[in-house]
């Protein structure tokens, strides 16, 4: 037998089948460059736009003229109706046009204009999209993505819909309230981002890995931990203008807070041994008053002037239960009554009984004359005629 002749025939096989698998991957990259993703690559997001007429290079504004639809609101009872007839990822209000914009479950954003027509904004995918938080006015907002493996930051603007990544090395970011500025973390330092110039600042040496931020007043950043029942929550503030660093609370276990917009109050929860307590705050965290029922802070907010608020309140909470982790893991599912209560008088008001239509109010939010939220059960924006 020529042994010789049978390995060189073993190695023209496996030379042709290396060559077979080095092509076969090369096709599938290519092909994944042209997905229309918003995918982190290094950290660096990259925008790729497919049948959406002219632009798609990041930065660029979409062309959304052929893109346009007209929904209106289905009607569930009297006072209730769905706002948002498809499932949303994240939704927020944008005060300057009085649009709303929302990301869909695959995180394309589309805008909804006063005349219930709806724009497709931003076509791109979003791949495995954490949270988007916008700015007071919603003209910004800011996207983290490719979560848990490589957080991801970019901010997209309504005005171009154009999308502007943070860098690589962001851990957490939070816009200014005028919109002008974004400070972010990294594992050394915080620093500012100056949307008009384009220049970045260094505000303060500082290692805060783990931290969220939230620029709740002009002046002040905020620093707090996830709200978890097992970790001692602590908020700090940070003063912008003496770059001062001050702790305002800490050593309540599932230490869960709401602002309101102005960032003179606040909702509180805490859950020390399981039993859960909320609160109002105030700037500084000191308990103003203790409330006489428990929710999520998230199931709330603050109108304008901060007098009242509006909650949505499980009617039953099981015993034992570990808020708020329970519920932002989606373990735990509430049937809520929705409650208006003054903040001066201390009256509270059933606005919508939960036996009506099952309800797990989210994310509350108020626009003109109605409350909107997310139900749970089915990730749909909801509308209550106040």
């Amino acid at each position: 037998m020529d042994y010789k002749r049978i390995l060189k025939i073993i190695a023209i096989v496996l030379i042709v089948i290396a060559i077979i698998i080095g092509a076969y991957f090369l096709w599938k990259w290519l092909n994944s460059r042209n997905t229309g993703n918003l995918t982190g690559t290094g950290g660096v997001p990259t925008t790729e736009v497919t049948n959406v007429g002219e632009g798609g290079a990041i930065g660029a504004p979409i062309n959304t003229s052929e893109q346009t639809t007209t929904q209106t609101p289905q009607t569930v009872t009297q006072k209730l109706s769905i706002f948002i007839d498809t499932p949303v990822s994240e939704y927020w209000l944008n005060s300057k046009d009085g649009s709303v914009y929302f990301a869909n479950l695959a995180g394309q954003i589309i805008k909804i204009n006063n005349d219930n027509t709806r724009q497709l904004v931003s076509p791109q995918t979003i791949t495995n999209l954490h949270s988007i938080i916008p700015s007071k006015d919603g003209s910004l907002a800011i996207a983290e993505f490719n979560y848990p493996q490589l957080p991801t930051f970019s901010i997209f603007s309504a005005s171009s819909t154009s999308w502007q990544p943070l860098p690589v090395s962001t851990i957490s970011a939070t816009i200014s309230p005028d919109s002008k500025k974004v400070a972010y973390t990294n594992e050394k330092a915080l620093n500012v981002l100056d949307l008009t110039t384009q220049k970045t600042s260094q505000l303060q040496n500082m290692s805060q890995a783990g931290l969220n931020l939230n620029w709740i007043t002009d002046q002040k950043i905020l620093f707090y931990s996830d709200p978890a029942i097992d970790i001692s929550g602590y908020v700090y503030s940070f003063d912008t203008a003496t770059k001062t660093l001050k702790m305002l609370t800490s050593g309540d276990y599932g230490t869960d807070i709401k602002w309101a917009d102005k960032g003179d109050l606040g909702i509180k929860l805490i859950s020390a041994e399981r039993m859960p307590k909320l609160s109002i705050v105030d700037d500084l965290c000191n308990n103003l008053v203790s409330l006489p029922f428990v929710t999520v802070p998230e199931k709330c907010v603050f109108s304008s002037n901060s007098q009242i608020i509006y909650c949505g309140i499980p009617k039953n909470i099981r015993s034992g239960i570990a808020l708020p982790d329970d519920y932002y893991s989606k373990n735990d599912y509430f049937v809520d009554d929705i409650f208006e209560m003054n903040l001066p008088t201390g009256k509270i008001t059933k606005i919508f009984d939960g036996n009506d239509v099952p309800l797990d109010a989210y994310d509350l939010k108020i626009k003109d004359n109605s409350l909107l939220f997310v139900n749970r059960y089915d990730n749909k924006v909801y509308s209550l005629s106040l």
